[in-house]
């Protein structure tokens, strides 16, 4: 006769006349109780740094690594971000939303994964004051997936590190955060598959783009480098620091339509990367061939010119792209966030759509002012505001 295995136990204990006496009938904590099986895997792509927008919120912007764990397809219905701590919801993406931000790698926006498929969804968690300590997410599916319509998991602790605190890369009025983040699309969503690692360089970038008095990025004509207030510029060191990376001798391109022959090597076009200390660079591209005035290996003080803006590499006119990231190469690196020591927020302009260029650059750009302009500090400025940056000392 078999005796059949049981997980779990009942205490028992000799009394003194050596009867078997039941000291205790209640079962020790199963760490495991609640383990459930999950559709979906999830997992954050790195322990993101809270930072402070210029519209007053703090944001917390990771992506979630989503991956079928069924032998058939699934469609997702909705995905919430949690508070780990509280259960409570911070941000829920459905609809035309959850379309919009939930990508496969390389493909069009799409809320059906296949058979063992991955996407990603790129979160921007916005929260009034401290963000939580933790987050969790919940996924929860359409369709024939009754068995198992919700998972949950994919936990992530926020880094205790800060948002690093830099000056601004640029001096004077009438600059555009063009692409900043967090709702654009060009920037925020550029993940690429390199050197065998899902990485975002781009997370935090910005299009610096300067307007005219009156309010044009063109004077002129839009395929002539010349013709925008922004060329010419110069570009000023953030900070104390070490130059580490140089790039020149690359062509201007001619502005209004992208290159056809861009690379991995060649898409930053002429740059400058400072090492900023703490493991942070940043990343100075498109600059005019021959201008940078630094080396590798040189010492510069903050606000010391370092090249002008132009329109080498990968790029449809003249502006300065910055970003600041935790490794040397541009594209290889992971984004992260960072603060600016000061600004003047002017006011909030209306975003270019998609096959406009031509009208909205020869145009005046729509901006609803805030009367007076704003003196913002430690904040990052966000997507199409327009702002103005002390002026800097002339060498």
């Amino acid at each position: 006769m078999r005796m059949k295995a049981v997980l779990g136990f009942v205490l028992l204990a000799f009394s003194l006349s050596g009867s078997l006496t039941v000291l205790a009938e209640e079962r020790p904590a199963f760490a495991g109780a609640n383990d459930k099986f999950t559709v979906v895997v999830m997992r954050a792509s790195l322990a993101p740094i809270p930072f402070l927008g210029s519209d007053g919120f703090t944001h917390v912007d990771y992506e979630l690594q989503l991956i079928n764990a069924r032998n058939k397809d699934i469609t997702i219905d909705a995905i919430e971000v949690l508070d780990a701590r509280t259960g409570a919801v911070l941000l829920k993406l459905s609809g035309p939303e959850l379309t919009r931000w939930l990508r496969h790698i390389d493909r069009e926006p799409s809320a059906t994964l296949g058979r063992a498929q991955a996407a990603y969804a790129w979160l921007d968690v916005k929260v009034k004051g401290p963000a939580p300590q933790r987050l969790r997410h919940r996924v929860t599916l359409a369709g024939d997936a009754k068995d198992m319509p919700v998972s949950e998991g994919g936990e992530v602790a926020l880094s205790t590190q800060p948002a690093i605190v830099i000056a601004p890369p640029l001096e004077g009025k009438n600059w555009v955060a063009y692409d900043a983040c967090c709702t654009n699309m060009t920037h925020r969503r550029s993940g690429m598959p390199i050197n065998g690692a899902f990485v975002v360089g781009q997370r935090f970038a910005i299009d610096w783009i300067k307007l005219g008095d009156d309010g044009r990025i063109v004077h002129g004509n839009w395929m002539v480098n010349t013709d925008y207030p922004t060329y010419g510029q110069r570009a000023i060191a953030v900070a104390d620091a070490t130059v580490v990376s140089v790039l020149d001798g690359l062509p201007e391109r001619k502005a209004g339509a992208l290159p056809p022959d861009t690379t991995l090597q060649n898409a930053t076009g002429n740059h400058v990367i400072l090492d900023l200390g703490g493991g942070r660079h940043a990343f100075y591209a498109h600059l005019q061939p021959g201008s940078i005035r630094v080396k590798v290996g040189n010492r510069v003080k903050r606000g010391q010119a370092l090249a002008q803006l132009g329109n080498s590499g990968n790029t449809t006119g003249p502006h300065l792209h910055f970003h600041v990231m935790d490794g040397v190469s541009p594209l290889s690196s992971q984004g992260v966030p960072y603060v600016l020591t000061g600004f003047n927020l002017v006011g909030q302009a209306d975003e270019i759509p998609d096959g406009e260029e031509e009208k909205s650059y020869t145009a005046p750009l729509k901006i609803h002012p805030l009367p007076p302009p704003a003196a913002r500090r430690l904040e990052y400025p966000m997507n199409y505001v327009v702002v103005d940056f002390p002026e800097g000392k002339r060498e």
